[in-house]
């Protein structure tokens, strides 16, 4: 390709089903021929625009040309010359020129193309970072030197600002870069690197660990070292399998690189049988006529074209276009106003600063003076509730974009009594003077403390003040000894926050929400609190338990007695299906007090509630914040006053002379 490299933008809004038929494309060469009777809807754009990623790929650059400048009068013709899918057109002819030596010819469209961005997106969008680095490529072809460093420390500069990048997250966009920059080796090297990350944050049997072993196994199948990418596609389908069943959509999106993979192997039963199998998920799953079941279509009606199945790939391409006919699946979503909320979130954290500027690395997993601060946290317009939206690697999503993902915006540390004028003039706005305090458990950072709490006021529709006590967390499964440590060690930091907070806040009712390993830094410092001072027990509304990593018979004989009261205020959510308790468990040799396996915590003044029932993320530790119905029940709580049986979601289970409360399936 002459040293030249393409970064192309991707649509606004990827779906999530469709997006594993593009990036096979990109990197298997995946799909066969599109002729231009096919480009006539928005869902033959999608296939053209495959189709010239392919050829790009293939380095046959002649035939993707003519498809490019097909490309781009369709996509003026459906979205018009202001829109940003435009400009992907635009950057996908521009540097099919630049390959063709054509150089004179693409700098207009790449500049273009360049404007139309910073219009609509922002000067500091992503997609002009990249179409910065696109035409500074092209100015450093054609020996413009000056100009091509100039654009490209806009680039960098956009680059290194994306907000709440942290390291791991940061990687994905890194490993592309280089493969766009044609620097396969160094890619797949960084890539292993990715995947030795992962493996230590999330553990090589957990889910999250999925998608970086399905970006290595592109970069092995692209070097033709076939044997290790099967592996390795294999060893993703199996994790996510595993965890949540042989007919979850998850499982279905696995398997669709792996057929892609076969096929361009010439394997093509074996990739048709996943197909089949990813069809029959799909429709179960998403319905028959949705997004997922159409991409799967085409991605046989391509298989079958490959294979010379002419007949059989018509008739799929058919039901496509009925299917179509009925509801319109755009690839390229529509330009939309630029809307999310923004949700501003108060904290306290003993983490240690590192001096560094990007919100996600303000804090680390050090130890530290104790500080406060508030920061900002988006909410996307289209978010879901209970769900904590963050880039995909498997969706190609390497920034964090605050119309689609919650993001830590920023972070502002004050000083106390810059801190506690604010937090009043809050609360003055508060009908009920309201706060919650949640500190986060095991194996979390900073901004996805943040994150969590943002997301959880909103979903609460907490009109008070959200706060977040952030403790030094190392963020590593490896590391649960170290945070015990750590838990331990913050216990009297956050008394001390916390009786500060009560005394100066101008909060009436305050609810203290513990997860996982942070119920044992809650417990302990209002253990310490109430004994110094029982008067200040009454400012405390609730006490909330998620999940607690606590000894269960430690809980009832030492803790409960001493901060739990006879007017039930106090609230623990438990479940059967919470791995990662049970691996406490394990470790411990004792069941945990969130962990009802063997066994249900119960004590007085507290309401148990067995969330058994309740199906949120993979290890089944995160239902607090995860799960719309444990959400729901928590507003019924929190907003309304409202004891278990006044809660619809609940039913009660009689246990001797006690009761807890399940969530009714």
């Amino acid at each position: 390709m002459s040293g030249s490299h393409c970064r192309c933008g991707m649509s606004l809004r990827v779906r999530a089903a469709a997006f594993t038929v593009f990036l096979l494309a990109i990197l298997l060469a995946a799909t066969a021929g599109v002729s231009r009777a096919h480009a006539q809807s928005a869902g033959d754009l999608g296939r053209l625009n495959h189709e010239i990623e392919r050829l790009y790929g293939e380095n046959k650059i002649a035939a993707a040309v003519p498809l490019a400048e097909r490309y781009v009068e369709l996509a003026r013709q459906r979205y018009g010359e202001d829109n940003p899918e435009f400009a992907t057109a635009l950057t996908w002819l521009g540097s099919l020129y630049a390959a063709e030596e054509r150089l004179a010819e693409a700098e207009p469209l790449l500049k273009r193309a360049l404007e139309i961005r910073e219009k609509a997106l922002g000067p500091d969008h992503p997609l002009v970072g990249t179409s910065l680095a696109n035409l500074a490529n092209l100015y450093q072809r054609m020996g413009r030197s000056a100009e091509a460093e100039e654009l490209e420390k806009r680039a960098k500069a956009i680059r290194e600002s994306a907000a709440g990048s942290d390291e791991l997250e940061a990687l994905p966009r890194q490993i592309q870069e280089l493969r766009w920059s044609g620097k396969e080796a160094e890619a797949v090297t960084l890539a292993e690197h990715y995947v030795a990350l992962a493996k230590e944050r999330y553990g090589e049997n957990q889910p999250d660990f999925a998608p970086p072993l399905l970006l290595l196994a592109q970069l092995y199948a692209s070097q033709k070292r076939a044997a290790d990418a099967e592996a390795l596609f294999k060893q993703a389908i199996e994790i996510r399998r595993a965890a949540f069943g042989s007919d979850n959509v998850q499982v279905a999106d696995a398997l669709v690189p792996l057929a892609y993979f076969y096929q361009s192997q010439g394997r093509y039963e074996e990739a048709e049988a996943l197909f089949q199998r990813v069809l029959v998920i799909r429709k179960k799953a998403l319905g028959p006529e949705s997004d997922g079941v159409v991409s799967t279509l085409e991605a046989l009606a391509g298989l079958y074209e490959a294979a010379g199945r002419k007949a059989e790939a018509d008739e799929l391409w058919a039901a496509v276009h009925e299917i179509q006919k009925k509801t319109p699946r755009p690839y390229f979503a529509e330009l939309e106003q630029t809307s999310y909320a923004v949700v501003k979130v108060y904290y306290a954290t003993d983490r240690a600063k590192t001096g560094e500027t990007d919100p996600a690395k303000v804090y680390a997993g050090d130890r530290g003076d104790l500080s406060l601060g508030f920061c900002t946290v988006s909410i996307p317009r289209d978010h879901r509730m209970g769900a904590l939206e963050a880039p995909s690697v498997w969706r190609l999503e390497f920034s964090n974009d605050p119309e689609h993902f919650v993001v830590l915006l920023s972070v502002t540390e004050t000083d106390q009594a810059n801190f506690y004028q604010d937090v009043t003039a809050r609360m003055k706005a508060s009908p009920g003077k309201l706060a919650f305090i949640f500190v986060h458990g095991y194996n979390v950072t900073f901004a996805d403390a943040a994150r969590r709490t943002a997301q959880m006021a909103y979903d609460l529709g907490f009109d008070g003040v959200p706060v977040f006590y952030s403790w030094p967390s190392q963020a590593s499964y490896a590391a649960y000894k170290v945070d015990e440590t750590n838990a331990e060690w913050a216990v009297v930091d956050f008394k001390n926050f916390l009786e500060q907070f009560a005394r100066q806040s101008g909060a009436d009712s305050i609810f203290l929400i513990a997860h996982s390993m942070g119920s044992r830094v809650l417990a302990g410092a209002l253990k310490e609190l109430v004994l110094e001072d029982p008067s200040i027990r009454p400012k405390f509304k609730e006490i909330i338990f998620a999940a607690p990593d606590i000894d269960a018979d430690t809980f009832r004989r030492d803790i409960a007695p001493k901060i739990f009261t006879a007017t039930r205020a106090a609230t623990l959510y438990a479940s059967s299906g919470d791995y990662a308790l049970m691996a406490s468990r394990t470790f411990a040799g004792y069941r945990r007090a969130g962990d009802v396996e063997g066994g249900v915590t119960l004590a007085p003044g507290l309401d148990t509630i067995d969330a058994s029932n309740i199906r949120a993320d993979f290890i089944g530790h995160s239902y607090y914040g995860d799960s719309s119905s444990v959400l729901g029940d928590l507003r019924d709580l929190i907003l309304f006053g409202k004891r278990p049986e006044q809660r619809k979601r609940l039913s009660p289970v009689v246990a001797g002379a006690s009761r807890y409360w399940v969530f009714a399936q």
